[in-house]
């Protein structure tokens, strides 16, 4: 009797050039991440400290150029083929594939929650499993209904809207409006993906991403190049009338108090962080996380799910199933990809690598809506590179070695963390607040380590302990640990 379980890969069924572009994104994302073992998350959005010099700030700005946005780009990418992946192994197995994805995406956001609130506070495994939610309603959901859905919601939003504008008090139409937008864009990207079904993932992915990075370039481009202080003058001075003056003043209070709780904030997590005990920064984080865990949504539903798409269709166009037969393409990617990014991404940074709250609100805008579309370039000429040197007989050497901590991808990036906030925290060896250019060793030495240590687990084992326990999560059943030796003849 054939078995039509779904089942864990097998190790001669894996597609190596992912497992080694997956471990080369794993370093990038240590070198993005250890900047924030040694400084609050809450400050993500002001780009490179503005109190730091010399070799420290040549190595934010390195890190700036050459790694924020391009490596968790790539790991958004290589998503979306792992899950083209599973998608077409079961397809072709006459397997059932809702079931052991669902349960593998909520495994995932399971991982993603302990992760951020036991470990560290700068997790992406929860947007992940929201943006593989989204995936598997673009892929497996009609049309039509989703736009219906949208429809009414919007609908319903429309006339609850205009209600309030009359004087009745309700707050219907704002989750109304966010669940319609939400479905409106999963059923145009559904749409779209069976009306082109050549290049529809990938130009649903490009546009999903490039999106908000255009609003920003937009939104950068048309706010006065004025400090907040003169755009708070001319507002008081338009005011006509007390009424108008007095509800000015309200919406500058209420700004001034939420800047001020955030610095709060800010000076808050920074204390926990470095003097803090382990329980305080538990704490911290249970009571942040589900005031987060909101506000990534339109985070994972453009900038991921975009690169999800684009993913599945490197799979889907046989790009990455068979690289080898591709390698002309790869050369062209990577030659083009990688000066116009980084060419691109050295100019935003020449217009602003540091957010001064209220002086150059504007310009740190354009420029982050800048380095956002100069990453996905970016990203795409470094996988095209490491394609390159994969199949490269003289320079394999340089990359095989990433292959196996690729293939232990969630347990070297829990890892990461576990040893970053061990190291710098005030719980662990209290090393918070190391210089820029010390971190950027500390990461080649950290990384260097894990790849030994990988290398030497998968001699005896098939899997990392957290796949084998995302695997036993996705099928329902325990798969073998050692490796299968064998026999002789």
């Amino acid at each position: 009797m054939t078995d039509t379980r779904f089942a864990p890969i097998a190790a001669n069924e894996r597609i190596t050039t992912l497992d080694v572009i997956r471990g080369v994104a794993l370093f990038g994302i240590l070198l993005m991440n250890v900047e924030f073992f040694n400084r609050p998350i809450s400050e993500l959005d002001i780009g490179l400290p503005p109190n730091i010099h010399g070799i420290d700030y040549w190595a934010g700005w390195f890190v700036a150029v050459f790694v924020r946005s391009k490596f968790w780009t790539m790991f958004s990418l290589l998503f979306g083929m792992g899950f083209a992946v599973m998608l077409g192994r079961a397809h072709a197995a006459g397997r059932p594939f809702l079931a052991p994805y669902v349960r593998r995406t909520l495994g995932l956001a399971l991982f993603g929650f302990l992760h951020c609130v036991f470990i560290w506070n700068g997790d992406i495994l929860f947007d992940y499993a929201m943006a593989a939610a989204f995936l598997l309603v673009v892929f497996h959901s009609k049309p039509k209904v989703l736009l219906w859905i949208a429809g009414v919601a919007l609908g319903i939003a429309a006339i609850a809207g205009g209600a309030a504008i009359a004087g009745y008090k309700q707050m219907i139409w704002a989750p109304c409006l966010a669940i319609g937008g939400l479905v409106l864009i999963l059923g145009i990207l559904a749409w779209a993906i069976r009306k082109w079904p050549a290049n529809g993932l990938r130009n649903a992915g490009l546009t999903l991403f490039l999106l908000p990075c255009i609003g920003l370039l937009i939104g950068g481009a048309v706010t006065p190049q004025t400090t907040q202080a003169e755009r708070d003058r001319a507002a008081l001075a338009e005011a006509s009338t007390p009424k108008e003056r007095a509800e000015v003043q309200k919406g500058l209070a209420e700004r001034n108090k939420k800047l001020k709780e955030h610095d709060a904030k800010v000076a808050n997590e920074r204390r926990l962080n470095s003097t803090g005990t382990y329980a305080d920064n538990v704490a911290f984080r249970l009571a942040d996380w589900p005031k987060n865990a909101g506000g990534h949504v339109p985070f994972s539903l453009t900038f991921v799910l975009g690169m999800f798409l684009l993913g599945a269709w490197f799979i889907r166009s046989g790009l990455m199933t068979e690289p080898h037969r591709h390698l002309d393409f790869y050369k062209k990617m990577a030659l083009f990809g990688i000066p116009f990014g980084i060419g691109l991404t050295i100019v935003a940074a020449a217009i602003a690598t540091t957010h001064v709250r209220g002086a150059n609100d504007a310009l740190f805008t354009f420029s982050q809506g800048l380095m956002l579309v100069a990453s996905v370039p970016a990203c795409l000429g470094y996988v095209a590179a490491v394609v390159l040197l994969f199949h490269s007989p003289r320079f394999r050497g340089l990359v095989a070695p990433f292959a196996q901590a690729g293939r232990m991808a969630l347990t070297v990036y829990i890892a990461m963390s576990l040893i970053g906030t061990l190291y710098f925290y005030g719980y662990g060896l209290g090393n918070y607040g190391m210089g820029r250019a010390w971190q950027l060793l500390w990461c080649v030495a950290v990384f260097a380590v894990l790849l030994v240590l990988a290398n030497l687990w998968f001699k005896r084992f098939r899997y990392g302990p957290l796949e084998w326990a995302w695997r036993a999560i996705t099928y329902l059943r325990a798969p073998s640990m050692k490796q299968e030796r064998l026999q002789p003849a």
